[in-house]
């Protein structure tokens, strides 16, 4: 490449990076555009409207939802939010529509994979891991230490949760 376009392209890079961070984030949906700075998230309990069925195990700590980018609950939208939980606080075994893409923020989160919970088949995921569940698999999470993850897919996000009989994909309801 030669300078000029290097010139060219750097130039370019630089006009979009400044319009960029002069334009005012908006709201939406209670998701920002633009930048979110550590410790300014907007956290609440989860909805009750994102979760489906009863839990298997309890969860025994605190957790907490921000969203970060997005809709979350709309089909075909791209979201990215973030779980607080406290230390043991346990997800229990459930899937997603879509897939689901898990970044350790802080703390430890320990995941396993299955309908059923078993505490000696769970991987620690530390701070920087990352983790992947296509649709419907099963799975379910426990934070060791106070933590948070980050979340992100393409809408909804549902939490169905399974039973420890549920051992094959979920049916579909039409």
């Amino acid at each position: 490449m030669t300078k000029q376009r290097l010139g060219l392209l750097g130039g370019c890079v630089l006009l979009a990076v400044a319009g960029w961070a002069q334009t005012p984030a908006k709201k939406s949906g209670g998701s920002t555009s633009g930048p979110v700075m550590p410790g300014s998230e907007q956290w609440m309990d989860i909805p009750a409207a994102a979760m489906a069925g009863t839990p298997s195990v309890e969860m025994g700590g605190t957790l907490k939802i921000a969203v970060l980018q997005g809709d979350p609950m709309t089909a075909g939208r791209s979201y990215t939010l973030r779980l607080s939980c406290t230390d043991g606080t346990k997800i229990a075994p459930h899937w997603h529509s879509t897939t689901e893409n898990v970044t350790v923020i802080k703390g430890t989160f320990l995941l396993g994979m299955d309908a059923k919970w078993n505490d000696a088949a769970m991987k620690e995921i530390p701070v920087g891991g990352f983790a992947s569940a296509p649709p419907q698999m099963r799975h379910y999470a426990q934070c060791k230490g106070d933590g948070v993850v980050q979340v992100n897919g393409i809408g909804p996000f549902l939490v169905n949760f399974v039973g420890p009989d549920d051992q094959g994909a979920a049916k579909k309801t039409n």
